[in-house]
């Protein structure tokens, strides 16, 4: 089951990574500024947070192949709309139906969960980051070339159309292959509009510091990731092609870490000790955003960054389903998504604002400092002392 999964998420995540690199220079066409820039990445994201734990939810009383099935078909809805947008309107628009449709990937974690014992979930969960590395690899190259190298004649319709192909292609296969792996429950309770937060006090204390936590990695990450294009244009000259060609070779670190090295270093350091490292290179990568003056300094830069989400993000959800109720994993992996949307939502719009207002590099600095915090209050619950025999 594990395999089918992975291949259907892959195929789809090409699509993402095919947008990546020329949304923001899409919307800079339409007449955005940096800010309404970051605010494409609010929109996505707080529609993501609103959905994703009715999703969760859903999957524990539906099952989670209906629900992850109509959750691809609203991100294909999405790239079609995006593809043939007319003002930048029409650009939130699709965003925002793609955000709903980016649900899928909590469900997709609920069905690792279900699928693999407690002792290999962090190696399943590093092979979910594992398929979005192949999808970053593959799409962004992929989409920077039918984008074309030349600046003042960019194609950005056709990477669009390529991803909404691809994601066809994704559900058509899941709807053949992917299998129900958590049996209907019709006495679970579930309400269409509620609080996308109101799980958390059924989840107990360990697991919302966790979620914290991860909250507060998304807020740092989704600054990097949202103002990346519009920091290369200034620092280094970028345009969508050569973005393109960054997010491969981030994809290709994640693809590393995730698809190959997360379960040898689990047995070796154990999720805690990951964690702590991934927050600690994330912290790093950004303290260095003032010394980027080139292509070396920033490939470095990724490095640290790129390996740091790449460990941080199977650690922490393998320790959120370890922690969490055998009967609730897709409440607490919607949840988990859903603040993880939050953090994405309030990290551009905070980035977005700094960048156009007070400076390129202050965003980066303030995320390292927010990381470095987090990881000490929540220190206790990442590394608890050992039960006294």
């Amino acid at each position: 089951m594990v395999p089918v999964l992975l291949l259907t998420v892959v195929v789809d995540l090409i699509g993402f990574g095919l947008i990546l690199p020329l949304l923001p220079f899409y919307a800079i066409h339409y007449g955005a500024s940096p800010f309404t820039v970051a605010l494409l990445s609010v929109v996505f994201s707080v529609a993501q947070f609103l959905a994703a734990p009715l999703m969760g939810s859903l999957s524990d009383r539906l099952g989670r192949r209906p629900v992850f099935l109509g959750c691809m078909l609203l991100s294909i809805i999405g790239y079609f709309s995006l593809a043939f947008a007319d003002s930048l309107l029409t650009i939130f628009l699709a965003r925002i139906v793609t955000g709903i449709g980016g649900s899928k990937v909590g469900v997709a974690q609920a069905i690792i969960a279900d699928s693999t014992p407690p002792e290999q979930r962090a190696r399943g969960m590093g092979l979910i980051g594992g398929a979005f590395g192949i999808g970053m690899i593959l799409g962004p190259v992929i989409g920077g070339l039918l984008i074309g190298p030349d600046p003042e004649h960019p194609h950005y319709q056709l990477p669009i159309l390529a991803a909404a192909g691809t994601s066809s292609l994704a559900l058509l296969f899941a709807i053949l292959k992917v299998r129900e792996t958590h049996p209907p429950q019709p006495g679970l309770r579930v309400q269409l509009w509620s609080n996308p937060l109101a799980e958390l006090p059924l989840l107990g204390r360990t697991v919302v510091v966790l979620l914290l936590v991860s909250f507060a990695i998304n807020f740092v990450f989704s600054q990097i990731e949202t103002l990346f294009p519009l920091f290369v244009a200034a620092r280094l000259d970028w345009h969508a092609y050569e973005v393109g060609l960054a997010f491969t070779f981030i994809g290709t670190i994640v693809l590393t870490v995730q698809g190959i090295l997360i379960g040898p270093l689990t047995r070796r350091f154990g999720e805690a000790r990951l964690l702590t490292y991934g927050m600690l290179s994330l912290a790093a990568g950004c303290a260095m955003a003032h010394l980027v003056t080139d292509t070396a300094m920033i490939a470095l830069s990724i490095l640290l960054t790129a390996s740091g989400v790449a460990t941080v993000n199977p650690s922490i959800s393998s320790m959120v389903s370890r922690n969490a109720d055998p009967m609730r994993q897709g409440a607490a992996m919607g949840s988990m998504q859903s603040l993880g949307a939050l953090g994405r939502t309030l990290g551009p719009a905070w980035g977005g604002w700094l960048f156009g207002h007070i400076g390129i590099n202050i965003a980066y600095w303030i995320g390292g400092v927010i990381l470095l915090v987090t990881l000490a209050l929540a220190w206790r619950t990442i590394h608890p002392k050992p039960a006294a025999p």
